[in-house]
This record gives C-alpha cells, sequence and structure tokens, in this order.
C-alpha cells in the first residue's frame, strides 16, 4: 500500500478545516504556513476536495475554506477517493504482465484473492473513521482503530 504525496497533503489540510470545525473558514495562506506546504499545492489539494464537495470556498474579509458537513460526517474514505486514492482495482492485474500481453496467473492467481480482502478491509476501516476521530489525540486514534477492528472482527465471525 502507498500513499501519495497528493493524498498525505490534501488529508493534512483538510484535518486543519476539522480542528476548527464546520462552518469555520481558514485561509489557505494559513493552512500552508501551518503545514509547511506552498500556497499553490494547498489551492490545488482544496480544489480537488471543492470539487467532491467535502469543502466550499468562502469569500471576503474572513474568507478561505470551509467543511460542507461537520467533520464526524466526513469520513476518510471520502477524503481519499477525493484525493485519488484507490489501494486496489482489478486494473492492476493487467498492468503488470511482465514482458507477457496477459498475466501467466489469470484464472489461477493466489495472490489477486488477497489484494482484493485486504482492499476491502481498508475501504471498511476508511469509511468508518471520520475526520472528527482524526483530529484527536494520537494515542486516542490508536484506541478507537483498535477497538473498531476487534468490533469487526467480532462482527464478521
Amino acid at each position: 500500500m502507498k500513499i501519495s504525496k497528493q493524498e498525505e497533503y490534501g488529508l493534512r489540510c483538510i484535518l486543519q478545516l476539522a480542528r476548527v470545525g464546520h462552518g469555520v473558514s481558514i485561509s489557505v495562506t494559513e493552512i500552508s504556513k501551518t503545514e509547511g506546504l506552498s500556497t499553490d499545492y494547498v489551492t490545488k489539494l482544496l480544489i480537488l476536495l471543492r470539487k467532491s464537495g467535502l469543502v466550499a470556498s468562502v469569500r471576503g474579509i474572513n474568507g478561505g475554506y470551509t467543511l460542507t458537513r461537520p467533520p464526524e460526517q466526513i469520513t476518510l474514505g471520502e477524503v481519499m477517493r477525493s484525493l485519488g486514492g484507490f489501494f486496489y482495482s482489478r486494473e492492476m492485474c493487467s498492468e503488470f504482465p511482465g514482458k507477457l500481453d496477459a498475466c501467466s496467473h489469470m484464472g489461477s492467481c493466489g495472490i489477486r484473492p488477497v489484494w482484493m480482502v485486504l482492499a476491502r478491509q481498508i475501504y471498511a476501516t476508511l469509511g468508518r473513521t471520520t475526520l472528527s476521530d482524526m483530529i484527536q489525540e494520537e494515542k486516542e486514534v490508536e484506541r478507537l482503530m483498535a477497538a473498531r477492528h476487534s468490533q469487526a472482527a467480532t462482527l464478521s465471525n
């Protein structure tokens, strides 16, 4: 699993908005200073998040960007998808056949099912983790994630 710079930095930017809360705007300059990113890059990331409906731009003297919904209603999965994040797709198998036209394991692959199960677990975790969860102290986020993992494992048995 690889997280791109765009996904990492975009997530960091939207978490800045989550920390101030729904309905409060922060300027691009403020986000870029806090995160150590260029204003151009922060603008690019916020435009991606705006196109997906997760953030809105606010004009005026107190303008900037704000969340369109409360942080407890926006999932990490939504954010990652809006920033281009997909951990596995079936097309992956056709992208890496080596020197062949098609993968020599099509139809009898032991790799693809493992990636598919992992992807489902990742997507489930992303789908039940909210921005509100992620702005807690690190130890609390760890505790919350472990508890949810335990709960999901119990439900699947």
